[in-house]
C-alpha cells in the first residue's frame, strides 16, 4: 500500500498524502497525513466506509476541521497576553 498526494483544497501551505485499503468486500478505510508545509501535523484514520469516495468525504471533512482548529490555536498562541 503506497501513500498518494490527495488535493482536498485545503488552505495554502498544507497538504495530504493518503493510503487507502480495499477489502475483499469492496469497503475502503485509510490513513492519510496532514501536512503544513513539510512538517507533520496530523494523522487521521478513516474507518471502513462502503467505498473509495465515502473515504475521501470523511477525510475532507475531518481535514477541513483540524486545519481549522489548528489555525485557530496559531492565532490564539501568538495574541498578546494581558
Amino acid at each position: 500500500m503506497d501513500a498518494a498526494h490527495i488535493d482536498l483544497d485545503l488552505p495554502a501551505g498544507w497538504s495530504c498524502w493518503l493510503e487507502l485499503q480495499q477489502s475483499s468486500e469492496g469497503t475502503c478505510s485509510g490513513k492519510a497525513e496532514l501536512r503544513e508545509g513539510h512538517e507533520p501535523r496530523c494523522v487521521l484514520i478513516i474507518a471502513q466506509q462502503p467505498n473509495r469516495e465515502a473515504v475521501i468525504e470523511r477525510l475532507k471533512f475531518r481535514a477541513d476541521y483540524f486545519v481549522g482548529e489548528w489555525r485557530m490555536r496559531q492565532r490564539e498562541d501568538g495574541a498578546p497576553r494581558s
